[in-house]
């Protein structure tokens, strides 16, 4: 008894911690983990994996439909209140000849009882169609994936900016500290009679704007960390915390030259519509059927279901050949329809292959665009630190005014903060092509 109770314990942590888990981390140091509570949390992921469900028992629909078997089971108890009169002719009974005799025959109360087992050996038509139902399962898993791919992208991109925008309130509030120190040293310098009340306001007003702008990066962080919280469906309330550093590095990897997850999708739209086009021709074909019956009749003239009626039997075994004559105008129509669409899925593959390869080549380009980008934003704002401390010491030394230095603080944050932007933007384009050759 000892030994359940201890059982259950563990087994309760266990289910404790495995909820903790999954509805209460909110933090994250990469973005793989991140991806792996979307995969467990995110809303469209689960209906992708409903989807597949559906698509896989459309399949085996369609493998049961291959032979059609049905029985149809059927019992009636029919009261045959006024029966017909047949003319018998009268001599039959020794009356005159060419004359005739009314006679009424049948019973009152006819039940019957039968069941009609039929299964069909070859359905030319469903039998294509097992592979436009696999065709289906492939395109809906594939899909999936494309789904996947786009959510990741999405939460990829989210999860930069995060980075990013937390790197530029921290830059952000370290110039606003510094901007407080030159407002102060103008401030001490305006009292002793050594600057323009102009040039305190516009100190003034420097360290405001930089208030604003943190006010502002924050605001975006927010809405970022709400955007990726919808992305991976977090629990209502809750919002992701990213601890993510971003390093410029070397180009990497390249992308593949080979076929997306777009147009693998086309070329199976080609074959789905190439087996559809198949399946229908086949329709007009016919169908061979194995038939059987059974039934019980019993009659009475005394009610339904009379004890003292017997039960006759019949049954009978035999093959049914089953086939449209005139063939089905909606069917000819299907026909028309199916080699319209093989047409068009065959050319908007061979489009999804350029595609594919254009896209491809794009990625590479994208991410040394970034790259570049980068480096020149890094040397700017190297460029503009240096200015600006320099510009400090001139300013602290008396031999610029109060102007060069503030619009030297604002030429810093700028750069800094579109260097923060390029980074974010390469490790981005960097991500891509590694969503581009993981997920197939």
């Amino acid at each position: 008894m000892h030994i359940c109770i201890v059982n259950y314990r563990i087994s309760l942590f266990i289910f404790i911690a495995a909820a903790k888990t999954a509805w209460g981390q909110t933090s994250f140091s990469s973005l793989d983990s991140l991806y792996a509570y979307a995969d467990r949390n995110s809303s469209q992921i689960k209906i992708s994996a409903q989807q597949n469900l559906l698509a896989k028992w459309t399949k085996v629909a369609a493998v049961a439909n291959s032979v059609n078997f049905r029985s149809p089971v059927s019992l009636s108890a029919t009261d045959n209140m006024l029966l017909p009169v047949n003319f018998i002719p009268a001599d039959f009974f020794g009356g005159a000849p060419g004359t005739f005799r009314q006679i009424t025959l049948g019973q009152e109360y006819v039940t019957n009882f039968n069941f009609n087992p039929q299964i069909d050996i070859i359905n030319p038509a469903n039998l294509g169609r097992i592979r436009s139902a696999e065709l289906n399962k492939q395109m809906t898993e594939l899909n999936g994936s494309i789904v996947k791919k786009a959510l990741y992208e999405s939460i990829a991109a989210a999860w930069f900016n995060i980075a990013s925008l937390t790197q530029q309130a921290l830059i952000a509030e370290g110039n606003k500290r510094a901007a407080d120190s030159v407002e102060m040293i103008i401030a001490n310098k305006f009292a002793a009679g050594l600057s323009r009340v102009q040039d305190l306001n516009n100190a003034k007003v420097n360290s405001l704007n930089m208030q604003d702008r943190i006010a502002g990066i924050k605001a975006n962080l927010d809405m970022q960390k709400n955007a990726l919280a919808v992305l991976c469906d977090f629990p209502q309330g809750k919002k992701p915390e990213v601890a993510a550093a971003m390093v410029g590095e070397d180009a990497g990897s390249k992308a593949e030259a080979q076929l997306s997850l777009q147009a693998k999708y086309a070329a199976l739209q080609g074959q789905y519509a190439g087996s559809e086009l198949r399946a229908n021709r086949l329709s007009v074909l016919p169908v061979l059927s194995l038939v059987y019956y059974q039934g019980w009749q019993k009659n009475s003239n005394t009610g339904f279901f009379d004890a003292a009626a017997p039960w006759i039997q019949s049954r009978f075994l035999g093959l049914r050949l089953t086939m449209n004559f005139p063939p089905d105008v909606n069917r000819l129509s299907q026909n028309y329809n199916s080699k319209v669409s093989n047409r068009i899925a065959g050319m908007s593959s061979t489009h999804a292959v350029l595609q594919s390869s254009a896209t491809s080549e794009n990625l590479n380009i994208d991410l040394e665009r970034s790259l570049t980008s980068y480096n020149t934003a890094k040397q700017v704002a190297d460029l503009k630190r240096s200015n600006y401390e320099k510009s400090f010491k001139q300013f602290k030394e008396g031999i610029i005014p109060a102007d060069i230095l503030l619009n030297a603080s604002t030429d810093m944050l700028n750069a800094e903060l579109n260097e923060q932007n390029a980074l974010a933007n390469c490790a981005y384009s960097r991500e891509k092509i590694k969503l581009n050759n993981r997920i197939k």
